[in-house]
């Protein structure tokens, strides 16, 4: 029996049609339609559908991206959050994707809303892992994020700057002082960025954040999905360099494949596939 798209995303009935798009890819287009809608409930649960859908399947929503991409131009502020998580889960895979929407994302890096910012700041850490090139020249705005920003939009700027410096160490070596002093006063469940970023630094200049190893370990034991998962990434990142620097971690972090969340576990299980440990992968 053929569903109506339309009316079950004016219903609001967004699980089903996400099972629905799973069974059959060729429902994305008249989905991606619904995107002309006026009423932003609809713009924002098929852009959040499409963002995870696409991530799974992105050569089926390849050409609908710059839909996705000319929705950053919005007023509605929810939907330009919506369309930049949808485009930078999207288009870090293609490169005229992420050409055509980074110079929309870093215009919004300078909105006026905080919420805005920091998604653009996702969004570009996505595009900045694939095509640092593309990047490059927001980094100094995400340091002033990192210096200015609330507790949310450091972990979002830490973020990017983690994923722009796995493969661009020396944009972020510099800032390794001022990450150490945002961690200090960071809570715990928005600590996750920095976490990422020294790890990003440790993975290519091991010595140089040893002495923070111990520190690291302690958020193991947070209890803090966000901060348990970034943590075990950074020591694995360290440990994948100079394992002997992150061997008392490993007991713990192999405690950790039995963690109910989902993401916590996959970290571990890299993390210690990266330090050679044979419970990894």
């Amino acid at each position: 029996m053929a569903i109506n798209i339309r009316t079950l995303a004016k219903e609001k009935k967004f699980g089903e049609i996400e099972k629905a798009v799973y069974e059959d890819r060729t429902l994305i287009k008249p989905l991606v339609e619904l995107l002309s809608e006026k009423d932003g409930d609809v713009r924002s649960g098929v852009l959040n559908l499409l963002s995870r859908v696409g991530f799974d399947y992105p050569q089926d929503t390849r050409r609908h991206l710059p839909s996705l991409i000319a929705l950053l131009d919005e007023e509605d502020m929810f939907v330009k959050i919506d369309a930049a998580n949808a485009v930078g889960n999207l288009g870090f895979s293609f490169r005229e994707a992420a050409e055509a929407a980074a110079p929309k994302l870093k215009a919004l890096l300078g909105h006026k809303q905080s919420l805005v910012r920091q998604e653009a700041a996702y969004a570009l850490g996505n595009i900045g892992f694939s095509f640092t090139d593309l990047v490059t020249d927001a980094v100094p705005r995400f340091i002033e994020m990192l210096e200015k920003g609330d507790d949310d939009e450091r972990e979002a700027a830490a973020h990017a700057l983690g994923k722009v410096g796995i493969n661009a160490p020396d944009l972020i070596r510099g800032i390794l002082p001022k990450l150490v002093e945002v961690l200090e006063f960071s809570k715990e469940a928005t600590c996750g960025g920095v976490l990422f970023a020294l790890g990003a630094i440790g993975l290519h200049y091991p010595q140089e954040v040893a002495a923070l190893v111990p520190r690291l370990m302690r958020y193991l034991d947070s209890g803090h999905p966000n901060a348990v998962k970034n943590a075990v990434a950074a020591l694995g990142n360290i440990g994948s360099s100079n394992p002997a620097l992150v061997k008392d971690a490993m007991p713990r972090i192999r405690k950790l494949l039995d963690d109910p969340d989902i993401d916590v576990k996959m970290n571990a299980k890299v993390a210690l596939g990266r330090m050679g440990d044979p419970t990894g992968m």
